[in-house]
């Protein structure tokens, strides 16, 4: 593994037209502006400690496939920047979903016409009235958001999992009240509009189209059913990141919906773990992590004597 680090100043907003309300967000960008890389498998893992709001050192239509779980609004302390830098600290709803849109904005920009995104994300259960509960639809919003930005909706897969959040018993042994555990996550699948019908594998040999191809039993496991039963990462004090990636879930929609050589790109990159699956399965990868704190966990993610190889 080969590893740099490359320093760089932002462009500037003076010298670059955006979109209102981004002049902010790049002046808080000055002192995350590192881009590490590393050389694994054939492949470039390339992590920028920067703020995904402003992806301006990606080209327009470069990235093949983006796979995410983003920070989810006001569960979970990520960071202890409460600035507005680390979206997972932001406590109002309608201000999360404003700068969130803000990343989908631009992976819009990035992503070529005709690829696909995927996106990690449940609907939240949060305190209410300090004696009961309500569930926060962050699915539904998500869509309607993705959607007003450009994206085509195509589906909803369940992620079911083998273990999840066990909830309180309720008023068992009576009826009424009784709470359920939680047990799902769901993975949004979008498209980005193709109107000129751009060859989006135009850029593919034939070798490496031969390369890529996949199992019939894999195939099968994804086409059978939307529905897909994977075990999430550990939990509690085994921990290394506070909202770790199950290592399955990339891997399942980066061997399904891109080619070895192409580049994945994952906004909320967290600990990498979609970037160990992008170099396990010899693909590119991009990450943007914006707290410096989880750059040892990327490292030891993308350290090849770790790496979890994933049979294509």
């Amino acid at each position: 593994m080969k590893t740099k680090y490359i320093t760089k100043k932002k462009k500037s907003p003076k010298q670059n037209k955006f979109a209102p309300g981004q002049a902010k967000i790049r002046e808080l960008q000055e002192e995350y502006l590192v881009k590490k890389e590393f050389k694994i498998n054939s492949t470039t893992q390339s992590i920028y400690f920067s703020d995904s709001r402003n992806m301006s050192e990606l080209k327009d239509n470069s990235v093949h496939l983006m796979v995410t779980s983003p920070p989810y609004f006001n569960v979970k302390e990520y960071s202890k920047d409460y600035s507005g830098k680390d979206l997972g600290n932001i406590d109002d709803l309608d201000k999360w979903f404003e700068e969130i849109n803000k990343v989908w904005q631009e992976v819009y920009r990035v992503v070529q016409p005709g690829r696909k995104i995927f996106i990690n994300i449940m609907n939240l259960p949060v305190k209410y009235n300090d004696v009961s509960f309500r569930t926060l639809n962050l699915v539904g919003k998500t869509i309607d958001s993705c959607e007003k930005i450009g994206f085509i909706f195509k589906r909803d897969i369940v992620w079911h999992k083998t273990n999840g959040v066990r909830a309180h018993f309720g008023t068992y042994p009576y009826p009424g009240g009784l709470l359920l555990n939680n047990m799902h996550e769901f993975i949004l699948e979008f498209e980005k509009p193709n109107p000129k019908k751009i060859d989006k594998y135009g850029h593919l040999t034939r070798e490496i189209k031969e390369k890529s191809k996949i199992s019939r039993d894999f195939w099968l496991s994804l086409k059978n059913s939307d529905v897909w039963l994977m075990k999430p990462e550990k939990s509690g004090e085994g921990r290394t990141h506070i909202a770790p990636f199950a290592l399955e879930l990339p891997s399942r929609l980066i061997r399904g919906y891109s080619y070895l050589t192409e580049t994945i790109l994952d906004p909320f990159v967290g600990s990498g773990t979609t970037l160990k699956a992008a170099a396990s399965l010899g693909r590119n990868g991009i990450g943007y992590e914006i707290n410096r704190d989880f750059e040892k966990i990327i490292d030891d993610n993308l350290n090849p004597k770790q790496l979890e190889l994933v049979a294509v």
